[in-house]
């Protein structure tokens, strides 16, 4: 008998990896906000009016420089690669894989657990310093590189604090760029015969995903107004699960893998719990997943067969799950079933809320 264990994980069945990828797919879905098997009581909600919901459609206009850093990038992804060995050095522009592991005054930097991470090593000014320090590391190594936070980032109380990451220089890779212009280049991307004409549709590409956003932005800002318009308190221990939950799926399986210990995980969690954003953005998408089950029950909402089509589509994508076995997961799991018929409700309540809204334009 086999006794192998697929160790892509923490010592799982390999048998049962496609349920955990599954599981862990939906959860990553906008809509998919865990209410099910919370250990804490959650608050009875009265759902709101629908009445006089407004939002405005107002999509981000394109600028040269958009464009430009469109075309750039799709230069990148074909640009040729030559592998660094393990003991060359990573030069400027390399394209690199890292694990990282930050700290601040000893604790851990939420979110800066990762794992397998693809970046340019070009100035970052978010992490001002950190891909400048990787220049003429050695491929293969770990190198620990200091920086001081900008005034900009993100988390106020860490502004001008001085992070220490430690990182795994696992790959690098020399990029030889091609001529953007060049009739090679041209073929090989598929979308025009001239620079003018790629740049015509990258600039139609670019005009879609705006408008795509800015309904994204009005779908927001109509949820807001709905949590507004009723008295929402989410418990802090159902805030606290529901940042453990995303926690677990993160950052735990990296450092499990590096043998850190219980404690230690203990700590990375509770990084996250204090991160006053972490704890806003949960307790915002709880409020929002009690208001719109409060609308599926008094408006007597049914899942569509569209939104079973769109969470499917978003787990069996590129590089995901297969279709057959994402299906023999949900035969076989009964929560997955439930977590999946959850989030097919809030698609259902998303919609109907929205073919309320009266949209204005600026």
């Amino acid at each position: 008998m086999d006794n192998k264990k697929d160790r892509s994980g923490n010592g799982t069945p390999a048998r049962f990896a496609g349920d955990l990828q599954a599981l862990g797919l939906l959860n990553k879905i906008p809509a998919a906000l865990v209410l099910d098997n919370i250990p804490v009581k959650l608050p009875t909600v009265q759902a709101p009016s629908l009445e006089g919901l407004t939002a405005e459609l107002s999509p981000r206009p394109i600028t040269q420089d958009d464009l430009l850093d469109r075309l750039a990038e799709l230069v990148r992804q074909h640009a040729q690669r030559r592998a660094r060995a393990d003991g060359d050095l990573v030069g400027l522009g390399d394209e690199v894989v890292l694990d990282t592991i930050g700290k601040v005054g000893g604790r851990f930097l939420p979110f800066s657990i990762r794992e397998n991470w693809t970046a340019l090593v070009n100035p970052d000014p978010l992490l001002p310093g950190f891909f400048e320090a990787l220049a003429g590391c050695t491929v293969g190594l770990s190198v620990a590189v200091s920086l001081t936070l900008p005034r900009n980032y993100p988390v106020e109380a860490l502004r001008g604090a001085t992070a220490r990451f430690l990182v795994d220089v696992k790959e690098a890779y020399e990029l030889e760029l091609p001529d953007p212009q060049s009739p090679e280049f041209l073929a090989s991307v598929g979308r025009g015969a001239t620079l003018a004409e790629l740049l015509r549709q990258l600039n139609a590409d670019l005009a879609q995903e705006r408008t795509d956003e800015a309904a994204r932005a009005a779908r927001e800002q109509v949820l807001d107004v709905l949590i507004q318009r009723v008295e929402v308190e989410v418990p802090r221990a159902v805030v606290d699960e529901e940042i453990r939950r995303r926690w677990a799926e993160a950052e735990r399986p990296i450092l499990e893998r590096k043998d850190f210990e219980a404690d230690e995980l203990q700590q990375a969690l509770g990084a996250w719990q204090a991160d006053p954003i972490t704890r806003a953005d949960a307790t915002r998408r709880l409020k929002i997943a009690l208001v719109l089950a409060a609308i599926a029950k008094r408006d007597q909402l049914q899942p569509q067969r569209d939104a079973l089509d769109t969470i499917v589509g978003m787990l069996t994508g590129p590089a995901k799950l297969p279709r057959e076995q994402l299906k023999e997961v949900f035969q076989r799991d009964p929560a997955a079933q439930e977590r999946l018929a959850n989030v097919m409700m809030q698609l259902a309540a998303i919609d109907h809320v929205m073919s309320k809204v009266k949209f204005t334009s600026p």
